[in-house]
C-alpha cells in the first residue's frame, strides 16, 4: 500500500513538474510571439539592425499568399504584392542563413513561431544567405513598414539616400551628399507642355533646402519646408542631334533665347507640410540679337504662305516666308497637396497641382540688309521682331491661363508613377517604371495639343511621344 501511495505521489509529481514546464515553454512562446509581433514599435535605434526586405519574386510570392490563406488568414487583408520580411541580426559568417523573425503578408503576418509551424520549407528557401530569389531591400535607416514615408519620394530625386545619380534622355541629375542640395540638367520645359527637344532648350538648376522640417509625421518624405530652385536656360541650335541619332525625331519648329533666369520655391506650411504653395519663372536675360547676324543652320522656322517682302527702311527687307517663334517667359503659380491614401501604409501617394500659368512665345523674321543698289551683294542674316504682321502669343482665353498637375506614384512590390498635366493648353503625360531592380528604369512622355483647328499653333507637335531608359545608382 505505501509502494502504491508513493507510486501515485510519483507520477502526480511528474504530471504536476511537466504541466508546469508546458505552461512555462508556453508562456515562452507567447512572450516571443508578442514581442516579434510588436517588433515595428520598439526603438528605430533597435529596428535598424534588423534586416528587411520586400519579396518580389512572382512564385514565392503566389506561395507565401497561399500559404496565409491555408492557415486561416482573411483574404480582404492579403497583398500578394506587399510581402516583407523581418530578420534577426545577420552573423559574420556569410554562409549562415538568416533567422526569420517576421513575415508580412498586406496586414497579415506571422511571427516566428508561426513561420517555424506554417512555412517551414519556404522559410528555408527565405532564409538562404545569397537570397537566390528577387527582392528589395529595405534601408536600415528607413522607419518600420507602417512609417515608411520615404516610399513617396520621386524615383529620381529620393530623399533617403546619401548620393544619388540619375541619367536619361530628358534629365540627368546630382545629389550633392547630404546637403539636401540637387544639381539637374534637363531637356525641355515640362511645365509648359513643350517636353524634350520641342521647347528648343535645356535648363541647368540647383535645387537648395532653406528651412528644415521637424514634424515628426512628414519630416521623412518632407525633409524640408521650403526649397528654393536657381539656375539658367540655354538654347538649342536645330543641328546635331536631330540630323544624327534622333533623326526620327519630329522637326522641332521652336526657338528659346539664349539665356534665361530660372528661379523656382515650394513652400510647405508649417501648421500641415502637406499643404504648399509652389512658383516657377523663366525669363529671358536677353532677347535674339538684331544687331548681329545669324547662321540660318542654328534656329528654327515656320514656312508662311505670305511669299512676299516688307520694308524696314532703305535697303532692308524682311523675309515674311520665314518666321522664327521664340519662347520668352514661362510662368506657373499655384497651391499643392500631398495626399497618401493610407497613412499607415504610404504606398500609394498623389500630388495635386492647381495654379494659373503664363507663357509668352514671340515671332521673328529674318532681316536682308541690301549693301548696294544691286540685290545680289547682301550683309549676313540678320533677324527683327519689330516687322509688320509678326506677333506675340501669350494668354488671353480662360483655358490660357489654367495649370493643374495631378501626379500618382505607388512603390510597393513594383514601384512606378503616372504624372497628368495641363498647362498652356498642352497636355502632357508622363510615366516610368521599373526594368531591373532599383537602378535601371524606363520613362516615356507624350504631349499633345489641347486647341481647336482655329487656335492651333503651327510650332506644336502633335502626338509628341518618346521614349528613355534611365539609369539611377544610390549611395546610401
Amino acid at each position: 500500500m505505501n509502494y502504491f501511495r508513493k507510486s501515485v505521489i510519483l507520477i502526480a509529481g511528474l504530471i504536476a513538474l511537466m504541466s508546469s514546464l508546458g505552461s512555462v515553454s508556453y508562456a515562452l512562446d507567447k512572450e516571443q510571439d508578442s514581442i516579434l509581433s510588436n517588433l515595428k514599435q520598439i526603438d528605430p535605434n533597435i529596428v535598424r539592425y534588423f534586416p528587411r526586405w520586400r519579396v518580389c519574386e512572382p512564385n514565392l510570392q503566389l506561395q507565401i499568399h497561399q500559404t496565409f490563406l491555408v492557415y486561416g488568414r482573411s483574404k480582404d487583408k492579403l497583398e500578394m504584392q506587399n510581402i516583407v520580411v523581418t530578420a534577426a541580426p545577420k552573423s559574420s559568417d556569410p554562409e549562415d542563413p538568416y533567422v526569420i523573425l517576421l513575415v508580412e503578408c498586406g496586414s497579415e503576418s506571422f511571427v516566428a513561431s508561426e513561420v517555424d509551424a506554417y512555412m517551414s520549407k519556404l522559410r528555408n528557401q527565405i532564409a538562404e544567405p545569397k537570397r537566390p530569389y528577387c527582392y528589395r531591400e529595405i534601408p536600415a535607416e528607413a522607419a518600420p513598414s507602417e512609417k515608411q514615408f520615404r516610399i513617396i519620394t520621386d524615383y529620381l530625386m529620393p530623399t533617403d539616400v546619401s548620393h544619388s545619380i540619375s541619367l536619361s534622355a530628358f534629365e540627368q541629375s546630382l545629389k550633392i551628399g547630404k546637403t539636401g542640395f540637387w544639381l539637374r540638367n534637363s531637356i525641355g520645359t515640362d511645365a509648359v507642355g513643350y517636353h524634350f527637344w520641342e521647347s528648343g532648350e535645356s535648363r541647368l538648376t540647383l535645387q537648395r533646402p532653406l528651412y528644415e522640417n521637424t514634424d515628426p509625421a512628414t519630416s521623412t518624405p518632407i525633409p524640408y519646408l521650403i526649397n528654393t530652385r536657381l539656375g539658367i536656360g540655354y538654347r538649342m541650335t536645330t543641328g546635331g542631334l536631330q540630323k544624327g541619332i534622333l533623326s526620327f525625331i519630329p522637326e522641332r519648329k521652336l526657338n528659346s533665347t539664349a539665356g534665361k533666369a530660372i528661379i523656382g520655391f515650394d513652400i510647405n506650411a508649417p501648421f500641415d507640410p502637406r499643404f504648399g504653395l509652389s512658383f516657377n519663372a523663366d525669363f529671358p536675360l536677353s532677347g535674339p540679337d538684331s544687331n548681329n547676324a545669324v547662321d540660318k543652320k542654328e534656329w528654327a522656322v515656320i514656312k508662311t504662305s505670305l511669299d512676299q517682302q516688307s520694308s524696314l527702311g532703305q535697303n532692308v527687307f524682311v523675309d515674311n516666308t520665314q518666321v522664327l517663334p521664340v519662347l520668352r517667359y514661362s510662368i506657373q503659380s499655384g497651391l499643392f497637396y500631398h495626399l497618401w491614401l493610407d497613412e499607415k501604409r504610404p504606398e500609394n501617394y498623389f500630388r495635386f497641382d492647381v495654379g494659373l500659368n503664363y507663357t509668352e512665345i514671340s515671332e521673328w523674321a529674318y532681316v536682308r540688309k541690301v549693301r548696294f543698289l544691286k540685290t545680289d551683294t547682301t550683309s549676313p542674316n540678320f533677324i527683327t521682331n519689330s516687322a509688320p504682321g509678326l506677333r506675340t502669343y501669350h494668354p488671353i482665353e480662360f483655358g490660357d491661363w489654367i495649370y493643374a498637375r495631378v501626379e500618382y506614384r505607388s512603390q510597393s512590390t513594383f514601384p512606378f508613377g503616372v504624372t497628368l498635366q495641363l498647362a498652356n493648353r498642352m497636355f502632357l503625360l508622363r510615366g516610368y517604371l521599373p526594368l531591373v531592380g532599383e537602378w535601371l528604369y524606363l520613362e516615356a512622355k507624350y504631349s499633345t495639343p489641347m486647341r481647336t483647328a482655329s487656335e492651333e499653333r503651327p510650332w506644336e507637335i502633335k502626338n509628341f511621344f518618346i521614349i528613355s531608359p534611365v539609369l539611377r545608382l544610390n549611395i546610401r
